[in-house]
């Protein structure tokens, strides 16, 4: 049953990301920031804090449907400093707030699968974090993330992910 529980929050944030991505932000947007059309690719590491320490290692990509709305795919390996590594595919949606400054700060879900040693599971997580352009190509990335892959809630991993993205824009700006 918690299991269940969880799971409906989660698509209830889903949902309130989707309905809320079709609002168009009120204030200056810093010309740096990306806007629909853009797909960013990001290379991001976490340091885990929770089951054990462990080190985590993402690929992802994902297209901005509009300026606060993006959708994509991350691939991902984990090395724990116990157990076996573990191997995940997770779709994700994040949530941006645009503003006049360089920095984009975003909330975001994660849905996925997990691989790790003799089963695999359902994955789900929340992220929050924030985005720092460089310049309109290239963003520095910090965020935290909480990871839940058991109906028992005894497996999960939370930490700080550090990374580093780029951006192809296709809107023609």
């Amino acid at each position: 049953m918690r299991f269940m529980s969880k799971l409906a929050a989660v698509f209830a944030v889903a949902a309130a990301l989707v309905a809320g991505g079709s609002a168009q932000a009120q204030t200056p947007v810093n010309p740096l920031l990306p806007t629909q059309g853009t797909t960013e690719v990001f290379l991001n590491g976490d340091l885990t804090f929770e089951p054990s320490n462990g080190i985590n290692i993402d690929l992802g990509i994902g297209p901005f449907l509009n300026p606060n709305l993006q959708i994509g795919g991350i691939l991902g390996i984990t090395d724990p400093d116990e157990g076996d590594t573990m191997f995940r595919v997770l779709g994700f949606a994040n949530y941006h707030f645009p503003g006049a400054s360089a920095a984009l700060p975003y909330v975001g879900i994660q849905l996925g699968y997990i691989d790790f040693g003799p089963s695999d599971t359902f994955a789900y997580g929340v992220e929050g974090g924030v985005k720092y352009f460089l310049n309109q190509n290239v963003s520095a990335n910090a965020a935290l993330r909480y990871l839940d892959f058991s109906e028992d809630g005894l497996d999960n991993e939370f930490g700080i992910r550090f990374g580093i993205s780029a951006y192809i824009d296709r809107s023609g700006r």
